[in-house]
Formats: structure tokens, C-alpha cells, sequence
């Protein structure tokens, strides 16, 4: 009898191999990588495909277009140019129970013509890495705070110094964005570190430190084209010269990356990390807020030179205060995008923001084909100038000239006076 069954089980076992071995199920296959197959996954990655494959081709730099001689040398200034960017960096959608692929997302984003790229950093509580209680990495969260993207599609949920979606868009972003063959590969990038949380603690608490400086070593691809020691008339580790930053020429950041953040990392300075380690030396300008804040941004006093608003708060400026909002735009590198990450900025009020405030970059989410309208063949008009500019072949694009902020013209000393040739030219005679 038990001779009987264990032959039994034999041929049973053996009719499953058969089974799994020459008719393979999609659950044969499962692993890490499975969503992948998932026609939902499929249909996201056909729809950038569709959208932007054909519209690298056509993009050019931003020194092509000032060599058309369209604005003068003292306002050819960082701060004068609307910028393309993306919000939600590495993901390709839909919006709700959407995918991370870093690589699919940012080869998108590029061919688009981004040069702006938002990182979403949060934490997942659960997760723990390498003695870090929290550790950083994208995410997508809903205005209540909470995750909607798809459960099963990443490899990595908790993300670890190996398995890092920050560092993977990061090198996504290196790759594409400066590959030969990008149209553009000479315009600068700016990277946002848009936090939406941070660990408990003081700022310079190890906690906060930490989490910080896991953020940092993400940024390794980026380490021959950021800016550190002196560059282009300023030195801007730190934060040290943001409004020097603003006003040196564009084509200054040819091929480097600019770091832009919400967080306050003051509290690496003075600290033991190594600057490979230290946020803080990368940053290169702060954002804070006037009106709503956006994540752990925060509202500080004195010159604000980088700032992060929502779109809302620019659509009830009321009508006497616009004058003052312009001169503040004027000297501050400014983005704005809807309080509810599911909403994206109409058309209309698109527009508004960027005629009557210039704001430097309203990011689009890749994957929502209602984006589609910046594309267009003018994305604005400039009133003054009567000029016509698109994002569709510009990554970068002047802002209007009333909306501008004009370098001050370097003054050269006079010759001296005549009457001062008997005084020997004004100089006094030595002592003797």
C-alpha cells in the first residue's frame, strides 16, 4: 500500500515538472521584474514611446537660439529663461497605481526636452537600510500623503546604498541627458530635491544628517558635472553665491548639473561627513516659500533667491501686489506646480503664471497627455518684442523683456580730471 502511494505522489510530482518545464505559466516566470509583463505596464511605456520618440529630433540648444542675437548680453542671465521640466522623475505612470522606471521615464523625459527634473524624496516607515531608520527614495503620494503607485511595480520597495530609485535616476539622467545623441546635450540641468519629509530630529540631528547624506551619495553620477569650487564667476558649494548663480550667462552651466533644494542642510557644516557624503556641498541653492508650503520647505526670512510655490497662489495675487511678485520673480529662481500632485496646471493658467509673473518652470507630468499643450509651436508670445518661443524645440526659452532682470553695466573708472594733473593725477607726494 505505501509502495502504491509514494508511486502515486512520484508520477504526480513528475506530471508538474512536465507541466512547468514545456508549458510555462505566467507564474512559472514570476519574480521581482513581473509587473513588467503586465499589460497595464505595457500600455504606459507605449504611450511615452508614441508621445516622445519623435520629438528629440527636433530640439536644439539654448546657445543656438541667443546666437539669433534675441536679447542683450546683460540679460542673458540664468534667471531670464523659462526652463521644461518634469515632475514625478523615474515614473512613468498612470498617475494612479503607476510604475517606477527610471530608465524608460527619464529617456521620455529627455526626448521631450526636459531639462528641469523634480525628485520626490520620502520615506517608507517600515523600511530600515544600513542602520538608517529611514531611508530616502521617490515616491508618488497622493494630497493626503498617501502612496498610489502600483504595488508590485518595483524591484526594490525598500530601497537601499544598492537598490536606490534616486540613484537610478540619477544615472538615467546622466546617461540621456547628455548623450551624443541628444540635441541638446550642451543645456544645463537642474535637479530639485523636492523633500517631502524628513526623519525626526533637529537639522543637524544624526538622524536628519543621515538621511541627507544618503541623498548625496545618490548623486555619484553626477560628479564631474556639478558645481563645486570656483566656475563661471562665483563659487557655489554651499549656496554660497545663489544670487551670483542667477545672474551669470546660461551658457555658463554648458554640460554641468545645478542643485536645487527644500531642505535645510546647514547642519552638515562643521560636521565630520566627507563632502561625497555632505548634502549641503552640493546644494547649490535653497528654495523656500512666501505662501503654502510644499513638503518640509521652509519660509525663510531676508533674500530668497530660489522658491517653491504652488500654482494656486499665484492665481489670488491680488491686483495691486502683482508689481511687487514681478520684482521678486525678477531675482529668484522660482517653480510652481499644483498642491494636488494629481492635477496638472491648465492650459490656461499655465499661461497666466508664466506672461504676467514669470515664473522659471511649471513641471509637466510626463504620462498625462493633457501636457501636450506646451508643445505647441508657440508656447508664448512676448508682448514687447513680439517675439514667438516653444518648448516644442527649446529646452530653455527668454522670458518677456518686462518680466527680466537686467544685469548692471560694469563701471570703469573716469580718467581723473585735468585740474588734478598739478596735484600729480590726485596721487600725494610721499613724505619725505
Amino acid at each position: 500500500m505505501m509502495h502504491h502511494t509514494l508511486l502515486i505522489i512520484g508520477v504526480f510530482l513528475i506530471a508538474i515538472y512536465m507541466v512547468y518545464t514545456y508549458f510555462p505559466t505566467k507564474e512559472a516566470f514570476s519574480g521581482p521584474d513581473e509587473y513588467k509583463n503586465s499589460d497595464k505596464y505595457k500600455k504606459q511605456v507605449q504611450l511615452l514611446t508614441d508621445m516622445y520618440s519623435g520629438t528629440a529630433s527636433a530640439r536644439r540648444p539654448v546657445s543656438e537660439l541667443l546666437a539669433k542675437n534675441i536679447m542683450p548680453d546683460a540679460e542673458q542671465n540664468f534667471v531670464n529663461f523659462y526652463a521644461l521640466g518634469c515632475r514625478f522623475t523615474g515614473y512613468i505612470g498612470p498617475m494612479k497605481n503607476g510604475f517606477f522606471d527610471p530608465n524608460i521615464a527619464v529617456q521620455a523625459a529627455v526626448n521631450s526636452g526636459c531639462r528641469v527634473f523634480i525628485l520626490e524624496i520620502d520615506y517608507i516607515d517600515k523600511c530600515h537600510s544600513g542602520g538608517i531608520a529611514h531611508y530616502p527614495r521617490l515616491v508618488v503620494r497622493d494630497i493626503q500623503g498617501k502612496l498610489i503607485t502600483d504595488p508590485s511595480g518595483e524591484t526594490h520597495k525598500c530601497n537601499t546604498a544598492d537598490h536606490s530609485n534616486i540613484k537610478d535616476v540619477c544615472s538615467a539622467i546622466n546617461n540621456y541627458a547628455f548623450a551624443s545623441s541628444c540635441q541638446n546635450a550642451s543645456d544645463p540641468v537642474v535637479i530639485v530635491l523636492y523633500f517631502l519629509r524628513k526623519p525626526l530630529g533637529a537639522f543637524n540631528s544624526t538622524a536628519v544628517l543621515d538621511y541627507y547624506s544618503a541623498v548625496a551619495k545618490s548623486l555619484v553620477p553626477f560628479q564631474d558635472r556639478l558645481l563645486k569650487n570656483e566656475i563661471a564667476g562665483g563659487m557655489f558649494n554651499r549656496q554660497k553665491q545663489e544670487g551670483q548663480l542667477l545672474i551669470n550667462n546660461i551658457t555658463n552651466y554648458n554640460g554641468k548639473v545645478l542643485i536645487f533644494s527644500n531642505a535645510n542642510t546647514s547642519g552638515f557644516r562643521g560636521s565630520a561627513y566627507a563632502t561625497t557624503e555632505d548634502l549641503d556641498y552640493f546644494v547649490n541653492m535653497r528654495l523656500s516659500y512666501r505662501q503654502t508650503q510644499l513638503g518640509i520647505t521652509e519660509n525663510n526670512s531676508g533674500s530668497t533667491f530660489g522658491t517653491l510655490e504652488t500654482a494656486e497662489d499665484f492665481l489670488i495675487i491680488p491686483s495691486d501686489r502683482i508689481s511687487e511678485m514681478v520684482e521678486q520673480t525678477k531675482m529668484s529662481w522660482t517653480a510652481c506646480f499644483s498642491k494636488d500632485p494629481s492635477q496638472i496646471v491648465s492650459q490656461g493658467n499655465y499661461h497666466t503664471i508664466l506672461s504676467n509673473y514669470g515664473v522659471n518652470c511649471i513641471p509637466i507630468q510626463l504620462f498625462d497627455a493633457n501636457n501636450q499643450y506646451v508643445f505647441t509651436d508657440t508656447t508664448f508670445t512676448d508682448d514687447t518684442s513680439k517675439e514667438t518661443y516653444s518648448f516644442k524645440k527649446y529646452s530653455f526659452i527668454p522670458k518677456p523683456e518686462a518680466l527680466r532682470y537686467v544685469k548692471p553695466p560694469v563701471v570703469i573708472p573716469a580718467q581723473p580730471n585735468t585740474v588734478l594733473v598739478d596735484a600729480k593725477g590726485g596721487h600725494l607726494r610721499s613724505p619725505i
